[in-house]
């Protein structure tokens, strides 16, 4: 009876031991990966928090293609983004962080330099049937190919097509409607096959 009771004691420490250490372990967190556009070969730093200072203690991958760790620290860890990162299907990759076999929860996205950018909204304010410019990269020269997503109440349709578009400029129409919130860009890419949502970009809707 008393051997059992050991028995029992042991695993009870055993268990809290294995607690603890996950405690004291805590997953590493990525909040930020610059620059935002980068290709393959280029060097991005990673933000975050729990990374290990010894650089072969991290394990990045971009889109499950490991990557080498040049410099690390607690809080930035500086990698070299590897061949692979990017495939033909996809211009974004998820970025993730490993320290101690412990892996990030949530990914960053790293975009290609080939992936849709929205620079700059012309005016940044309008009312609804002005017709604005936004400047970019990498976009699609069709406006059957393109589409901008307004910030509207709910219920409301979003997407409003282009009047004319070119790889770098979109030019649309304010629709009634619209309100002042993030105004996004979808581009179809014909080589990919793909759609793609570029970040967005604050714009607002005058009275």
């Amino acid at each position: 009876m008393e051997k059992h009771t050991f028995y029992a004691f042991a695993a009870c420490l055993t268990l809290l031991s294995s607690c603890s250490q996950e405690q004291a372990s805590p997953l590493p967190d990525i909040t930020a990966v610059a620059p935002m556009y980068t290709p393959v070969g280029g060097i991005v730093t990673i933000t975050g928090s729990n990374f290990s200072s010894t650089a072969a203690d991290n394990q990045v991958t971009f889109n499950g293609v490991a990557a080498t760790v040049t410099a690390a620290s607690a809080t930035q860890l500086t990698v070299t983004v590897p061949a692979g990162a990017y495939s033909a299907e996809l211009r974004a990759a998820a970025v993730y962080v490993t320290t101690d076999g412990r892996r990030s929860n949530s990914p960053i996205y790293l975009r290609g330099d080939n992936f849709p950018q929205v620079l700059s909204i012309q005016p940044s304010s309008a009312r609804a049937g002005t017709v604005i410019s936004i400047q970019g990269r990498n976009l699609n020269a069709s406006p059957a190919l393109s589409g901008v997503l307004f910030a509207r109440p709910s219920g409301g349709s979003p997407l409003q097509a282009p009047i004319s578009a070119t790889p770098t400029t979109i030019q649309v129409t304010v629709p009634a409607g619209a309100v002042t919130g993030d105004i996004c860009l979808y581009t179809y890419v014909v080589a990919d096959k793909s759609q793609y949502l570029s970040d967005c970009q604050i714009f607002t809707v005058l009275p």
